[in-house]
């Protein structure tokens, strides 16, 4: 993966492309040491010695290192965020040292709600705490213990900040792009372009005359109307083997700069669409994916849930909070990726808990007709096998366990959600993990999308998740852009994403959504389920949260 650096510096190369003077930003008269002291305090806390910086707040409370990183309140963008009734300001230098106006103004000289920053009353609000017109600030802003030198490193780094649009944005059009796969099934990429299609010609037309007022706003509404964009939702359509990935996005890339991703279908290898997301900066939200990158350290990647991963990590939350000790046995297609994977997450779960876990092959078992494990005390069996072979198994296994059944865990999202093919034997023992809302459930939580996608003739019954994700993506990415009003920072769209997911009435597939600054998944929860009496999957719990 490529190193990433800090967005002012790759606009320095790009903005020509995508129609962005960047007469505002000059590179060549950064200096870079005051930038790297900046940063490092702005993103880490540290002084130029390396030492953490020491700080007041609450009038008297010492704190000092992580606990005053201006990037977590004043975010990556230097836009600010709030937090409930608390608002933090934007700290970008655009607008930092700018006399702030009020946008309702009459021209030509309109009121100044606070007057721009210079250097002297900047280190008076970080030393003091007393903001350019001499009011105090907000108590729980720190009261920082900084010299010159970090101060000249701060406010050259807050220059760098959401200093122009970022690439994929016109003065008319605002690009996007979703990704798919042309070894997809063709009716699977069909669902998701239909919905990213109709939805770009539907918000363009139902918004047609926003053009006129964006160019002919009235003096009070400019800050309303003038950010107006019609969408244009490219298909970057990726063949071949994974390793040739990188170097097609490059050239779509290039091709067309867009300010985001949304969605895409790629069942497996996202991890090469990834890390070119991170390497341009570029905000990926929400691809229908399940090999996502479950890592720590990221932050333009938005994913639904950990794909594959989250099914091992669910049966291991399932399978260590049991009242007795188990031990596990799992069955693995080596011919899956996918089976692999979760296997690979069920196994580093349960060892981390002390739980004793034994992999058998799939292939193993049916080409040398091993003899099942079934002698274990206390024995769970996970089946990470299609319906088919899963079927086989069980009917294998019914055989040699002729007085008693052990107990069986699968996932939904290997073996599905018919449960008729489960010899009547197993209806008591065999539990599912199921990581999205109930079958049951599903219709009235979709009733919104799939209202739409009927509307539209596109509604697929057989790609319905599909189209779901493709429609969330799509209604979250308008959402952010309404709050962002104007400011095409890439990080600042990102950063409005993470603040609206918990309040956003449509989540998808899932029952509930969240997402906080630091997390990356949005569903993180599962049901655990069984056959009832008529032979029905029903939930044995509610939602819960590994």
């Amino acid at each position: 993966m490529k190193k990433k650096t800090n967005w002012f510096f790759q606009l320095c190369l790009i903005t020509s492309l995508v129609g962005y003077s960047s007469a505002s930003v000059n590179c060549a008269e950064i200096d870079t040491n005051k930038y790297q002291i900046g940063k490092q305090l702005y993103t880490d806390g540290l002084l130029p010695s390396g030492e953490p910086v020491k700080a007041v707040v609450q009038g008297d409370i010492q704190v000092e290192g992580n606990q005053l990183i201006c990037e977590t309140c004043h975010r990556r963008s230097g836009m600010g965020s709030t937090e409930g009734q608390q608002v933090v300001p934007a700290i970008a230098g655009h607008i930092l040292f700018k006399p702030l106006k009020l946008p309702t103004s009459r021209p030509p000289e309109p009121p100044i709600y606070r007057d721009g920053y210079t250097k002297q009353s900047l280190m008076r609000a970080i030393r003091d705490g007393v903001d350019v017109n001499g009011e105090p600030l907000d108590p729980f802003m720190p009261r920082y213990n900084i010299d010159e030198a970090t101060l000249d490193g701060l406010t050259t780094y807050l220059d760098t900040l959401s200093q122009a649009a970022s690439p994929g944005v016109t003065e008319t059009t605002i690009h996007f792009a979703t990704v798919v796969l042309a070894s997809n099934k063709e009716e699977d990429n069909r669902a998701l372009l239909d919905v990213m299609s109709l939805y770009e010609e539907q918000k363009n037309t139902e918004t047609r005359h926003e053009s006129k007022r964006a160019e002919n706003a009235p003096w009070h509404k400019e800050w309303m109307f003038k950010p107006y964009r019609k969408w244009q939702i490219h298909t970057w359509e990726l063949t071949g083997d994974e390793e040739s990935w990188p170097s097609q996005l490059e050239a779509l890339y290039a091709k067309q700069p867009v300010f985001a991703l949304l969605n895409g279908l790629v069942p497996t290898g996202w991890e090469k669409i990834h890390n070119f997301c991170e390497s341009q900066s570029l905000p990926c939200l929400f691809p229908t994916t399940q090999s996502p990158v479950v890592a720590e350290k990221y932050f333009y990647s938005i994913y639904l849930n950990k794909g594959a991963a989250h099914e091992g990590e669910a049966i291991a939350s399932y399978l260590s909070n049991s009242e007795k000790s188990v031990n596990v046995i799992q069955y693995i297609d080596t011919s899956d990726q996918l089976s692999m994977m979760a296997a690979n997450s069920l196994r580093d779960r349960l060892q981390e808990r002390d739980i004793a876990v034994t992999d058998v092959m799939y292939s193993d078992v049916i080409e040398s007709s091993q003899q099942l494990e079934v002698s274990q005390p206390n024995q769970v069996t996970v089946l990470w096998l299609g319906p088919g072979k899963t079927d086989e198994l069980l009917t294998r296994l019914g055989k040699i366990t002729p007085t008693s059944i052990p107990d069986v865990v699968l996932s939904t999202r290997f073996y599905g959600t018919t449960t008729d093919s489960i010899p009547s034997r197993f209806h008591d023992s065999v539990k599912f993990i199921h990581t999205s809302e109930m079958p049951q459930r599903l219709k009235r939580l979709l009733m919104r999308s799939t209202g739409w996608f009927k509307s539209k003739r596109i509604y697929n019954s057989d790609a319905l998740e599909i189209q779901a994700n493709a429609f969330f993506s799509l209604k979250v990415a308008g959402d952010a852009l309404k709050s962002i009003r104007g400011y095409f920072f890439r990080d600042y769209f990102i950063e409005k994403v993470e603040h609206m997911i918990d309040d956003i009435p449509y989540t998808s597939i899932y029952p509930r959504v969240s997402l906080a600054p630091d997390q990356r998944f949005i569903s993180r929860g599962f049901y655990v389920a069984g056959i009832d009496n008529s032979g029905k999957l029903v939930n044995f719990t509610d939602w819960k949260a590994p």
